[in-house]
């Protein structure tokens, strides 16, 4: 779950790339799921559990513990025509290259199955996860149209997203499970602009917004497993609206948000679907697949719609026990943006996993590319029809995970 309104949240630039507005979703809180492809919602480790909690269903007996983080990598150049007098094309100008390394928790969770005293057909999960987080530094020099430097302009955005998860699952028969989770969402988001000119003359700019965010989010899923090789699951997440804290200071700046005061912003329902296929083979291999949509296009703020699109998502990964050695993990992702096309994102990921005694440890990497320009994102405030700009974007992400299960 992240913070989604294009244009909503303090955006003080256009041309920004997506993960300032919307937040950078951790999406897949276990570096196991994360090499796969992030197929987060059909990982049955205990931080995956607190998302799909029917998957109780087919977790090891005993007290399972899992603690995860991550490291994100992004790079961002931004490039513009140059013409000359006759307005012919002669190549591109650098208009600003920005990168930026951030490390950020996924989460730490605990799950039960088969605890004396309690029926064997109840399971627990709790713990704490990191839906999304925010992090974004751009800075470029300013020129004119003789290039010649006029000053500096620098953005900075940080926070992060926490959920606090309980989940429970009813498992009456091999065959079925199904699971109920519930959520606290609380978090903050901070975002400065400073501007300054090399001309003493022009007064320098600087301007802070703080936004502080609250809600909850509730989950229900069920698992279907028709063969002990095949395991089909389906969950609808509900949140509730999130409740907003603004606070601004610095100088005025045109802003682009809903209020300047306290205000709720309604959350999308999504719909998620995922199986796990285990042909039993001598690699002891396991193929995960997922879907998502998110109601994005419904969302209203007074009454009025926010004008997105509906989005949604595939995932797909395979994992392979290597002989005498490790664990191999491959995957891809494909997210459709809510905003535009342009901003659709794609993943490559892969992932190590090794066990030393009774510990697991598990290393996944990803790797997302994109290319857009800035005329084909209409819906930003700033952006000039023709502008000529193209950012390019590269976003790495590397996430280590610890996990072990305890007999009870």
């Amino acid at each position: 779950m992240s913070i989604i309104a294009a244009g909503i949240l303090s955006l003080i630039t256009a041309g920004l790339p997506e993960v300032m507005w919307l937040g950078n979703p951790v999406g897949s809180a276990s570096a196991v799921s994360h090499g796969m492809g992030e197929c987060g919602f059909m990982e049955g480790s205990a931080l995956g559990i607190l998302e799909n909690p029917s998957l109780l269903g087919i977790s090891e007996h005993g007290l399972q513990v899992e603690f995860s983080a991550g490291m994100d990598f992004f790079v961002e150049k931004r490039t513009r025509r140059v013409y000359d007098q006759f307005e012919s094309s002669i190549g591109e100008s650098e208009f600003a290259f920005n990168k930026g390394i951030g490390f950020f928790p996924g989460g730490v969770a605990l799950a039960v199955r088969g605890l004396d005293g309690l029926p064997e057909s109840l399971a627990f999960a709790a713990g704490w996860r990191v839906p999304a987080f925010y992090g974004y530094s751009y800075e470029r020099t300013v020129r004119d149209a003789a290039y010649v430097i006029t000053g500096d302009e620098r953005l900075d955005v940080s926070g992060i997203l926490n959920e606090f998860a309980l989940a429970v699952a009813f498992i009456p028969s091999d065959v079925f499970s199904f699971g109920l989770a519930g959520g606290y969402v609380t978090g903050s988001r901070d975002v400065t602009w400073e501007v300054t000119h090399v001309d003493p003359v022009l007064d320098s700019i600087r301007s802070n917004r703080s936004e502080t965010a609250n809600g909850i989010v509730t989950r229900g899923s069920i698992l279907f497993s028709p063969d002990r090789r095949v395991f089909v699951s389906a969950a609808l997440e509900y949140p509730m609206p999130l409740s907003i804290s603004p606070q601004a200071d610095g100088d005025p700046v045109t802003w682009n948000v809903l209020s300047e005061t306290d205000y709720d912003l309604d959350m999308p329902m999504i719909l998620r679907l995922g199986s796990i296929y285990i042909p039993g083979n001598s690699l002891r291999s396991r193929f995960t697949g997922e879907f998502f949509w998110s109601s994005d296009g419904s969302l209203e703020f007074e009454g009025e719609n926010l004008g997105m699109k509906n989005s949604w998502g595939v995932n797909a990964g395979v994992e392979n026990t290597l002989p005498g050695g490790p664990v191999a993990r491959f995957g891809f992702g494909y997210r459709r943006s809510p905003l535009a096309s342009a901003l659709d994102r794609m993943s490559f990921t892969a992932g190590l996993g090794f066990c030393i005694g009774e510990w697991n440890l598990d290393l996944g990497a990803g790797f997302s590319p994109d290319r857009w320009r800035q005329t084909e994102i209409s819906g930003l405030p700033s952006f000039v029809a023709g502008d000529s700009l193209t950012v390019e974007e590269t976003d790495t992400r590397v996430m280590f995970s610890i996990s072990r299960v305890f007999d009870l």
